[in-house]
């Protein structure tokens, strides 16, 4: 049997070889005749486009930067597409999605490589900022022979942990907390009682969560609903000596609010991303010792990009061993 023709895509700022090393490349050839596009930085035009989609039956795209230009009329003229693997999932991914699935197209996501990671640094910073690394060593750094270690550092195991939403990143929070002796919280209006109890997790209002967590960790998408949606009042609640995490978006804060209630260092913060990025030199949260700051890396490794590209290759040989060849 011929083997399927797979039209690889990418645009934008993600290089190529971020997502394709060479076992990447081999193992995407073993089972697939393949139109390379995923080293090119122009657009193409919609008449080259459904000429390099010529008997094309899935597409391998890498990172969803400029993938509208693979339009439904396109893929309605090129005729063959059946399947897409999308490898790193953006919001720009959303709408051409729908588009291609509306086409036809069985649009599989296979971005679990940068989720995986996101959660990764989510656990992370709650292990560091419970247990004070970046506090201890700071001390130690500037001068304190050995400092105090009675009633500083907390610790995991034995914690409440309170997740606002439980989205594909968050869903992966909750597994990998599965180890540890922890109650954990989730304020998340659309997830059922089913669905929490499959996840380990309790169902809460967000007040109660506010109220209640050691370590609260944002993992809600951005819409009209939640954008703002932990405010002056919202941050009150945080119980003093707790850790705000956030790996999501920084638009899910009222973020003057969130700077005045961090400098009154009642609660720390372990925070990846910011309104706006990068933040002011002058901005608050670059001063504050009860801030640790990273540079919106929660999901960006080396080892994520090529996951994530394995990952969708994975998923479109799945597709086709069992589909049989689309071309």
């Amino acid at each position: 049997m011929a083997k399927p023709r797979v039209y690889v895509h990418r645009l934008e700022w993600c290089p190529y070889g971020l997502y394709m090393d060479s076992e990447n490349e081999a193992l995407l050839a073993s089972f697939a005749e393949v139109v390379n596009d995923g080293v090119r930085g122009e657009p193409v035009p919609p008449e080259e486009m459904v000429g390099r989609l010529e008997g094309v039956g899935g597409i391998l795209s890498l990172n969803g930067s400029g993938a509208g230009e693979i339009t439904a009329d396109v893929l309605k003229e090129a005729g063959t597409v059946k399947a897409a693997a999308v490898s790193h999932w953006w919001g720009q991914h959303n709408d051409v999605c729908r588009e291609w699935e509306a086409a036809g197209v069985e649009v599989m996501d296979a971005s679990e490589g940068c989720n995986q990671a996101v959660a990764e640094w989510t656990i992370g910073a709650a292990i560091a900022g419970l247990r004070r690394f970046d506090e201890y060593d700071r001390q130690m750094k500037s001068g304190v022979e050995w400092p105090e270690k009675e009633g500083v550092a907390g610790q995991l195991n034995g914690s409440t942990f309170g997740m606002v939403a439980l989205g594909r990143v968050g869903k992966w929070v909750a597994r990998y907390l599965a180890p540890f002796d922890v109650r954990v919280l989730c304020y998340d209006p659309y997830l059922s009682e089913q669905e929490a109890a499959e996840h380990g997790v309790e169902l809460v209002d967000l007040d109660t969560l506010l109220r209640s967590a050691d370590v609260i960790s944002l993992h809600a998408p951005v819409t009209a609903e939640t954008t703002g949606m932990i405010g002056a009042r919202e941050l009150s609640l945080i119980k003093d000596g707790a850790l705000f995490v956030n790996s999501a978006r920084a638009a899910l804060l009222d973020n003057d609010a969130f700077r005045a209630e961090l400098a009154k260092e009642r609660f720390r913060a372990y925070l990846d991303v910011y309104q706006p990025e990068p933040p002011p030199e002058d901005d608050i949260l670059r001063k504050l010792d009860n801030v640790v700051l990273t540079p919106h890396v929660a999901g960006h490794t080396s080892k994520m990009f090529t996951r994530c590209g394995r990952f969708a290759i994975e998923a479109l040989r799945d597709y086709f061993a069992g589909k049989g060849s689309a071309r």
